[in-house]
């Protein structure tokens, strides 16, 4: 269903209210994930899911059978089916984790007594509504 032209200039001036407010999460959110940069693939996803629901069939058919080692390999083969469906493309994308330099801010005690100011992404949240609370 397309927008309307009201809708798209509103969109727009969305889109530019929020790169102006915060060009770093702006640009995040609008990246293209690359090749290999942690998302997850629709194919592993589906074969993860029919793993799963493979692994279960052989569960409860060794367990209806009354082979236990049946119902351990079923188990084994949902487990395994979970993880390759959840298992990400690439080890993480750019940019992504403590170690990654972009962080722009100082480092030093933030405004929340003294915890440091790149702690952790609840910590900036916190900050950051309590500078909007208090209209900086």
């Amino acid at each position: 269903m397309a927008l309307s032209d009201h809708e798209q200039q509103l969109l727009d001036q969305l889109e530019q209210q929020l790169r102006s407010e915060d060009p770093r999460f702006a640009s995040s959110i609008s990246e293209v994930p690359q090749a290999g940069g942690g998302s997850l693939s629709a194919s592993r996803l589906v074969v993860g899911v029919l793993g799963v629901v493979v692994g279960i069939a052989v569960a409860l058919g060794g367990i209806w059978a009354g082979w236990w080692p049946l119902g351990i390999i079923g188990f084994a083969v949902m487990v395994a089916g979970g993880f390759w469906a959840l298992k990400t493309n690439g080890g993480g994308s750019e940019g992504s984790g403590p170690s990654s330099g972009t962080g722009s801010r100082p480092a030093g005690p933030s405004s929340k007594g003294g915890a440091p100011a790149g702690g952790g992404f609840m910590n900036r949240m916190e900050d950051r509504w309590d500078r909007r609370r208090r209209g900086e």
